[in-house]
């Protein structure tokens, strides 16, 4: 969203209690540089690009990432993505690495959001080769 700030943007859901929480939280308010901003504002521009070219030629596509680090963010955008292609069908589908303690939660989760929000839910299901 072009008009709102960055810390508001980046929220996801707290699985303990289900309510929106910052993405990013530290002594600046989970505040990012213009510079960041700019390459953050890039990068949806460049997935929007992707995923409507995805949908024009009737095309999937797997949204996967191997640091954990990045995953909360990696999986908003993903959620996000979902809701604005996954309207008629499945384009935009997110990696769920079901070794995790969390995967079950995180899962059902984002099934009732999909359900709330109308939009079709698209998930790669990943065993994992690690026990957290």
């Amino acid at each position: 969203d072009e008009g709102k700030d960055m810390k508001d943007v980046l929220q996801v859901p707290n699985l303990e209690t289900g309510k929106m929480e910052p993405l990013i939280t530290g002594d600046d308010d989970g505040a990012l540089t213009r510079d960041e901003e700019e390459q953050f504002r890039n990068m949806v521009n460049r997935l929007h690009t992707i995923f409507k070219y995805a949908r024009e030629q009737n095309v999937r596509v797997m949204i996967d990432a191997e640091q954990s680090y990045f995953q909360p963010a990696i999986h908003r955008l993903a959620i996000e993505m979902m809701r604005t292609y996954n309207k008629d069908k499945a384009i935009v589908f997110n990696t769920y690495q079901c070794y995790l303690k969390k995967a079950h939660k995180t899962i059902t989760l984002d099934l009732e959001q999909a359900k709330r929000q109308n939009f079709y839910f698209g998930a790669k299901l990943v065993r994992g080769a690690y026990m957290e």
